[in-house]
């Protein structure tokens, strides 16, 4: 985690998740935001579509918000369709500086 805040590439796509009772929307929106690479953010409509779930924006939009898996799983990379959007509780200002990390910004 150090090299990530120092602003050098890592990868967490392999890292392990604990998913049990995760629905199967759930997981495909999981699987399909963890394939977006650091540099690189998607609108929560564009990940509801690369999920297979096209129309459920609002739904990838609490699926953010509850997420336990920040930076592993990297909600802060699904922006919204005019700005950047929100980052629950540690606020769009975090969320930014990762992006800013991430070279995306």
């Amino acid at each position: 985690m150090q090299a990530y805040f120092r602003g050098e590439p890592v990868e967490l796509g392999d890292v392990p998740i604990e998913l049990d009772g995760a629905t199967p929307f759930e997981l495909a929106v999981v699987e399909a935001l963890r394939r977006v690479p650091a540099g690189k953010t998607v609108t929560y409509g564009e990940l509801a579509a690369l999920a297979g779930h096209p129309g459920a924006a609002r739904a990838v939009g609490t699926l953010c918000a509850r997420n336990r898996h920040a930076l592993v799983v990297p909600c802060h990379r699904v922006v919204a369709a005019h700005g950047i959007g929100t980052y629950g509780s540690l606020g769009v200002g975090y969320k930014r500086r990762l992006l800013e990390l991430e070279g995306a910004l």
